[in-house]
């Protein structure tokens, strides 16, 4: 009879398991698993026997010197260059291959990458199919969250290669611990690693080494996920790469983080993922590990499996030992965790206790298939929890349910008892409602504008101001009811979900409300056709969406369609033809078309003034739609009374914390910044600030538009360390609020660019201007302001590098942009023809560069004051051009009137500091010129000096 054959895989994890015990406790391990399979202990106990002499000889070896000559041997063998990238330094290291940090050396674009290579002596044929599988994974994953792969390809000597995303930041742990992230502020972080997982099950990957350390976060709060290099492809059963992979001796998994399944040699799933996810949200959330390198002695997998992790609110009153592998030498105390998250320990078992405790055990299960079914299940929990929602772990039980809904919405708890019952007699009434006579008809109708008071009571800028009484949970319970009970009551339920979905929308859910308004506006074309008012409204409430998600196009269709069916079926004045003229103007000025936009609101506000009068809500948004064309063409001195008549007119009518006040705030201090009144904009910037927290809470694109705009105006003032945390707060907030591509998000990257400038890190402005651009092309397309704006900036910090083709090409773009959109003597436009004609004089071209900067120098002369270092940078500018022309004469005024401007500047701007040391260049070369080499010499000197920071020469008297 032929042998039984052995399971390899089970050979290899009983191995590793009894290698690290004692040899007493080796027999009680052997007789627990092998009772029943005596061939599988015999050959366990033989590589256990063999392993006595190997690991003697291995302890006199000295093993730092060893690891020291293979380094040594491997870095010889490392090429300077691979494919068109060169090795910089390595960054990490596997069992498979080593990783470096590369940058683009073919002169094509600039680009750093982290860039893997695999391993002398490891190039066996299983091993190169591992590694190209690696790099058919990375491939196929396109995620914010999931580090980018960009190309692949075999070195010079046969070895693959693939480069990917280069990611600087901290493992998530390290990162939250540092930084003392308070548990929501985790469970944000863990939501964006669920969401990269998800997108990898999604493509049918499962990565089977999740841990802390294949999560990186950035200085942006960004989550990046690393080390695909032992993921599955479900589905691809057989090769020889997994075949190598679970072969004896090679365990493919931390240990710490594997789920049981992977720990016993069975397959893997979808749901190996969520167990280590459940893992490492345990870690992030207690500190403590849930399994450690030295757990105690025998730790089968069959008692893993029937042991239940202890519950994280428990555990983080414990205190551990340091473990060999725990990466510290402390004790890890109650009081160390709490104060890592920013509380105390009492406090943190509390927020633990409860939904979190089940969350994360649920995600811990021993059993597969009573583990979460997806990590996307995991991370809606999460999202439920923190949005103070029931989760889906916990038994759905009434007491369960209402305790989560007091404890959100103290206030409108007796409010929403009423919503529950009357929309309960609501919808037996709608079904009988063909059967209702004309008087019961109206008494059906009453009770339906009852129920819409209270669905507007959970809109926070109608009602609440703030208070708990929001009611999220309402809103999506009545969702479900209008679904389910008044299907039959088309027009009924349209209305209901264009109030529903208006409420998300202003609770800044953008995608929740999506869904619910285009059904409202398909509902009432189907029942009433394509001229009627409910048809308009519910265009209106739908455009006012798509502004809010940057989609201009598709707002102002459906705004251009609302006014139309307004003046056709009004005929005069008319509050709704009001509100459609001033949302229409809104979207046109977004896109820069001010000449309409200021005539269609102009016209809005007439309107108003002659149906309501003085002094009226809409009156003052008319007031402040007139006043933004005035600002945007600079005619500053015409908006600031309408902006200051709108904000008194909503203070008086609306409070001091409304969301509309805080708008109006942050318009007038935005105005006032560009005048030059930094203290007045700051004081009304935090005003706002306080009036958005208190009215729409901490997590709103509001908040997070007026975070950037603080930041701006701190920036002005030179506090940069001030300034950078709010951008990258504000940064943070946008991407998981608006997405990857939002119009703000761009914004706010554009602004951080400036700041890194003026901060002296050209390169990762650059970085940023970029990214700032490609959103703004995706989002807006070719022809949009803010694309001109993104040009200009890319352009202004290229132009410092010298000439470029591409520096030109956006200098060109970016000025075609301007002069098609503002007038003549617009001061930005003033901008980019001093950023055009300075490039055209590094290129040798002064006769092209000398009417943009004549035209340059005029438009700063009329509209900028005089002690404004930017006229200053126009006359030397202009000088240089004249210099190089040969207009010697006429240069020099131009020149040393420009110097003494910028000295005497009390901008201490980096850019301001740059115009001065180009302007002491230009006197150079033109003394040069002239052939006064003394002069030269003095200028000369003076350069030197502003290069060491300290200009210690006497002042120009020439």
């Amino acid at each position: 009879m032929a042998p039984l054959p052995i399971d390899r895989r089970r050979v290899a994890e009983l191995f590793a398991r009894a290698s690290e015990m004692p040899s007493h406790q080796r027999r009680t391990l052997l007789d627990d698993e092998c009772a029943a399979a005596p061939v599988l202990r015999a050959e366990v106990e033989s590589l256990l026997a063999a392993e006595g002499p190997a690991r003697g000889f291995l302890e006199d070896f000295d093993r730092d010197r060893a690891g020291e000559l293979l380094r040594a041997d491997e870095a010889a063998a490392v090429p300077e260059r691979v494919g068109p990238y060169r090795l910089l330094r390595e960054i990490g290291r596997g069992g498979m291959g080593a990783v470096y940090l590369a940058e683009r050396a073919d002169g094509q674009f600039e680009q750093r990458v982290a860039l893997k290579v695999i391993k002398r002596g490891m190039d066996s044929e299983a091993i190169l199919h591992r590694f190209l599988r690696e790099r058919q994974v990375l491939a196929r994953l396109h995620h914010p969250h999931v580090a980018r792969f960009y190309d692949g390809g075999l070195g010079e000597d046969g070895r693959p290669w693939f480069a990917m995303e280069y990611v600087e930041g901290a493992d998530i742990t390290r990162y939250c611990d540092e930084r003392r992230l308070g548990v929501e502020a985790r469970l944000r972080l863990f939501h964006d690693v669920c969401r990269a997982v998800q997108h990898a099950h999604a493509n049918l990957v499962v990565h089977r080494d999740l841990k802390p350390s294949n999560v990186l976060v950035t200085g942006e709060g960004d989550v990046k996920l690393l080390d695909f290099g032992i993921a599955r492809l479900l589905g691809a059963d057989g090769d020889p790469g997994e075949r190598t992979l679970t072969a004896a001796g090679a365990p493919v998994m931390t240990p710490e983080y594997a789920a049981p399944e992977q720990l016993a040699g069975e397959p893997v799933t979808t749901a190996t993922d969520v167990y280590s996810l459940g893992v490492v949200l345990y870690e992030l959330l207690t500190g403590h590990r849930l399994r450690r390198s030295d757990r105690r002695s025998g730790g089968p997998v069959r008692a893993l499996r029937e042991a239940e992790p202890e519950r994280p609110s428990s555990v983080v009153g414990r205190t551990d030992e340091p473990g060999p592998r725990s990466g510290t030498s402390e004790k890890t105390t109650p009081e160390a965790v709490a104060r890592r998250r920013g509380t105390t320990p009492e406090r943190l078992g509390r927020r633990l206790r409860g939904d979190l405790d089940t969350v994360t055990l649920k995600a811990l299960h021993s059993e597969p298939e009573r583990r979460y079914p997806s990590a996307e299940a995991l991370l809606e929990d999460v999202e439920r929890h923190l949005a103070g929602l029931p989760v889906s772990a916990r038994r759905d039980t009434l007491a369960y349910r209402a305790s989560k809904f007091v404890r959100r919405h103290a206030v409108g708890v007796l409010a929403a008892a009423a919503f529950v019952a009357l929309l309960g007699g609501f919808a037996v009434t709608a079904t009988v409602q063909r059967a209702l006579t004309a008087a019961e008809r109206d008494k059906a109708e009453a009770v339906k504008d009852f129920v819409l008071s209270l669905f507007e009571a959970s809109n926070p800028l109608i009602e609440a101001k703030g208070d708990a009484i929001t009611a999220r949970e309402l809103l999506e319970r009545g969702v479900a009811r209008i679904d389910a009970e008044l299907a039959g009551q088309p027009t009924i339920q349209a209305e209901l979900l264009g109030v529903v979905g208006t409420a998300f929308k202003e609770l800044g859910l953008y995608e929740r409300a999506e869904p619910l308004l285009e059904r409202a506006l398909a509902l009432r074309r189907q029942e009433l056709g394509e001229e009627h008012p409910e048809v308009a409204a519910s265009s209106s409430h739908l455009a006012a969406l798509y502004y809010a998600q940057g989609d201009y196009g598709g707002a102002e269709a459906l705004h251009r369609q609302a006014l139309a069916i307004g003046r056709k079926l009004y005929r005069g004045d008319d509050p709704a033809v009001a509100g459609f003229l001033d949302d229409l103007s809104v979207v046109l000025r977004a896109q820069r078309d001010l000449e309409e936009a200021g005539a269609l609101a102009r016209e809005a506000l007439a309107m108003r003034r002659r149906l309501l009068g003085g002094s009226h809500p809409d009156v003052a948004k008319s007031l402040v739609n007139v006043a933004v064309p005035l600002y945007l063409r600079g005619e500053y001195d015409a908006a600031e009374p309408l902006y200051r008549e709108a904000l008194g007119m909503r203070r008086r009518l609306l409070g001091d914390h409304h969301p509309e006040v805080a708008a109006t705030m942050n318009r007038l201090a935005l105005l006032l910044r560009r005048k030059g009144e930094s203290e007045a904009a700051e004081r009304l910037y935090r005003q706002a600030l306080a009036a958005y927290r208190r009215s729409l809470g901490e997590e709103h694109p509001d908040v997070a538009a007026t975070l950037g705009n603080l930041a701006q105006v701190l920036m002005d003032q030179a506090d940069y360390e001030a300034a950078e945390p709010l951008y990258r707060q504000a940064i943070s907030m946008q991407r998981q609020l608006l997405g990857g591509s939002h119009r703000d998000l761009a914004i706010s990257l554009n602004n951080l660019a400036v700041l890194l400038s003026e901060k002296g890190d050209d390169d990762g402005a650059e970085a940023f201007y970029r990214q700032a651009l490609a959103m703004q092309r995706e989002a807006l397309g070719e022809e949009h302001w803010d694309v001109a704006l993104a040009l200009y900036n890319l352009a202004s910090i290229l132009r410092w590098k010298g000439p470029s083709e591409e520096a030109d090409a956006l200098s060109r773009q970016a000025l075609d942009h301007y002069r098609r959109r503002l007038p003549a003597g617009h001061p930005q436009l003033a901008r980019a023809l001093a950023v055009r004609g300075h490039l055209l004089l590094n290129q040798g071209r002064p006769a092209e560069a000398e009417p943009l900067l004549r035209q340059a120098l005029t438009i700063r002369e009329q509209a900028a004051p005089e002690d404004d270092w930017r006229r200053a940078e126009a006359q030397s500018l202009l000088g240089s051009c004249l210099s190089a022309l040969g207009e010697l004469p006429a240069a020099e005024p131009l020149l040393l009137s420009g110097y003494d401007g910028l000295r005497a500047s009390r901008d201490r701007r980096r850019e301001a500091h740059r115009a001065l040391e180009q302007n002491l260049e230009f006197l150079v070369v033109h003394y040069e010129r002239r052939d006064l080499p003394r002069r030269a010499a003095l200028y000369r000197a003076r350069l030197r000096a502003e290069h060491r920071g300290a200009d210690t020469a006497p002042p120009a008297t020439q």
